[in-house]
């Protein structure tokens, strides 16, 4: 490193002063005033500092002062003190003590993380300051990431295998190339996961070994987690899930890689098999208020047409129902047409054409042709956070452990 790179913040000094040019009686009045105001500062002071950087963990420092001695001349002095204090970007202090050859934890410091060398001397009542800026070594990440999310069809979203390796490196003192870095202190791995376009939906998951299977539920947040997900999935028919690794590096720690995964909610065959499954509920709930008195012996759905509409997630079809009401009872049925939202909310159903006794059991019951239906997938209702349940604490033994941070 230059001794650009190292120039920081110079002594402050005590400008000399100047006279403008005065007549000759006021300069006369006024000069013994004019040398004793001028005489005062910079009577010690450092007129040198040098910090050569010998390697990224190794300093030399050495400092020339002088002293005024009459008339604005110096002389050279030995001080009776010098400190020499080398403190990180945010103050902690990384040495204290002689100039000379000294030592930093370069190793243990951020990526070019800023630093402060001051050094202070005193000499009999006088004492001064000179201070240098400098930088820590480069250092970089070289990562092996792997996720699998969802883990199985099983728990949904429960699950998540991650596999990490993990290779720090530091920049070869006065080299382009990199070389291995062990630090001294350990730091903590771990993996965010969110949900892209949701703020505040995340989990943090520390990382103790390369290879680990997480249970989401046991973390923090999970359930916000879970919820952005299924609205993300109402809102636009898929989520996107984010794992972000962060190693630290310095101060900020910022993701060195991440993996996403593009949840979508249906196949053309799962949205087929859905569908006709909201058509069968929507039936039942037709004949549930229809034959309110009566008990419905056998009943049959057909479906004519569908369709869904993925930009308002409303599914739409057109079917015919078909009832008998008590083993002797005359079949009965009617035709009509349902749309109902994907998760099963907000249905309603059109009567199109009915048989004749089922005209009068709709007069008699319904009396109008749309009907609103109730919730045809109640079992999938979202419940927000709050009132979701509680975080998992089946094994709270098993959720320390896993809470255990890796380090490298």
């Amino acid at each position: 490193m230059s001794r650009q790179d190292i120039e920081g913040i110079r002594p402050l000094r005590m400008p000399a002063c100047s006279l403008d040019r005065f007549d000759r009686i006021a300069l006369a009045l006024l000069l013994s005033w004019i040398i004793t105001g001028c005489d005062s500062p910079d009577r010690f002071a450092v007129e040198t500092l040098h910090v050569q950087r010998v390697g990224w963990d190794t300093l030399d420092v050495s400092a020339h002062f002088v002293q005024r001695v009459s008339s604005g001349n110096t002389a050279t002095v030995t001080p009776d003190t010098e400190m020499v204090t080398v403190f990180d970007a945010v103050f902690d202090t990384l040495y204290a003590g002689p100039p000379g050859r000294i030592h930093i934890p370069d190793s243990d410091l951020g990526n070019e993380e800023r630093l402060l060398l001051e050094l202070c001397a005193s000499l009999d009542a006088w004492s001064t300051c000179d201070q240098r800026h400098f930088s820590a070594s480069p250092k970089r990440v070289r990562p092996e990431f792997e996720v699998t999310f969802p883990l199985d069809t099983i728990h949904g979203y429960e699950r998540a295998l991650i596999a990490t390796d993990i290779d720090l490196e530091r920049k070869a003192h006065g080299s382009e190339e990199w070389q291995p870095l062990r630090p001294g202190k350990r730091r903590p791995i771990y993996v965010q996961a969110r949900i892209e376009g949701s703020s505040g939906a995340s989990l943090r998951l520390p990382i103790e070994r390369s290879m680990q299977r997480f249970i989401l539920p046991r973390y923090d947040g999970y359930n916000d987690f879970r919820y952005a997900i299924q609205s993300s999935m109402l809102d636009t028919d898929s989520a996107t899930v984010v794992f972000d690794l962060y190693v630290p590096l310095s101060r900020q720690a910022q993701p060195v890689s991440s993996r996403r995964f593009v949840l979508r909610s249906k196949t053309a065959s799962e949205r087929e098999a859905e569908m006709r499954t909201l058509v069968e509920r929507a039936g039942a709930q037709v004949l549930d208020q229809l034959e309110t008195n009566r008990e419905v012996e056998r009943a049959f759905v057909f479906v004519n047409e569908w369709s869904y509409r993925a930009l308002d997630r409303v599914y739409r079809a057109t079917f015919e129902l078909h009832w008998q009401a008590g083993r002797q009872a005359e079949w009965s049925d009617l035709s009509g047409e349902m749309q109902v939202r994907s998760d099963g909310d907000l249905g309603t159903f059109t009567l199109t054409r009915a048989s004749e006794e089922a005209t009068e059991r709709w007069v008699q019951q319904m009396g109008q042709s749309v009907v609103a239906l109730g919730h045809l997938f109640p079992e999938q209702q979202m419940v927000p956070p709050a009132e979701g349940r509680p975080e998992d604490e089946s094994s709270s033994e098993s959720k320390s452990s896993e809470e255990a941070p890796r380090e490298f």
